[in-house]
């Protein structure tokens, strides 16, 4: 009987060990996707559609409150914002890509997916660096990384039963150059 009650502790404790190791794991893995270039192990880890989402309805309401702030002294603000809303999906696809990923995950800005730039490939000890994680509940995850202006940028990973996917991304998008 005691045989039984040691190695039902003993996969109980593995298994609280795995689930609090898992959004660890999960970030290793999406480093290792983003120096790899590996799309495939980066959709295993990240879930895409909602991250896009997210990303883009941060940028549009950013850009609604760029609107409301004051349209009195500005009144080219709203024309400004409509042409800029045009190309939040550009953005987003900046944004939400490996080299997008790496960028944030170094404190750094994207870079922009119409200039040509060619990023060289990020080393594996540079991503989240300087982050700091955190779970926000027992099913949320959260790794900031400060830039150069003192801003984080907040990836957020969900628990669904054991496995973690990255859902959202908070970039400071209201800083000044």
């Amino acid at each position: 009987m005691k045989k039984v009650v040691w190695i039902t502790g003993l996969v109980l404790a593995l298994i609280v060990g795995y689930a609090a190791a898992g959004p660890y794991l999960t970030v290793a893995a999406i480093k290792q996707g983003v120096v790899d270039n590996d799309s495939n192990k980066l959709s295993d880890n990240i879930e895409f559609v909602t991250l896009r989402k997210n990303v883009q309805k941060q940028l549009n309401d950013s850009i609604k409150d760029f609107i409301a702030e004051d349209p009195e002294e500005n009144p080219f603000a709203a024309i400004a914002a409509s042409l800029a809303s045009r190309y939040v999906n550009s953005v987003v696809d900046s944004i939400v890509s490996p080299a997008g990923l790496a960028a944030l995950m170094q404190g750094r800005q994207p870079p922009a997916i119409d200039r040509g730039q060619n990023v060289a490939p990020p080393k594996k000890e540079n991503l989240f660096k300087y982050g700091k994680y955190s779970y926000d509940s027992i099913s949320s995850f959260t790794v900031s990384v400060p830039n150069e202006k003192g801003s984080d940028a907040r990836f957020i990973l969900h628990r669904n039963g054991l496995s973690w996917r990255m859902v959202n991304l908070i970039v400071p998008v209201n800083e000044s150059p």
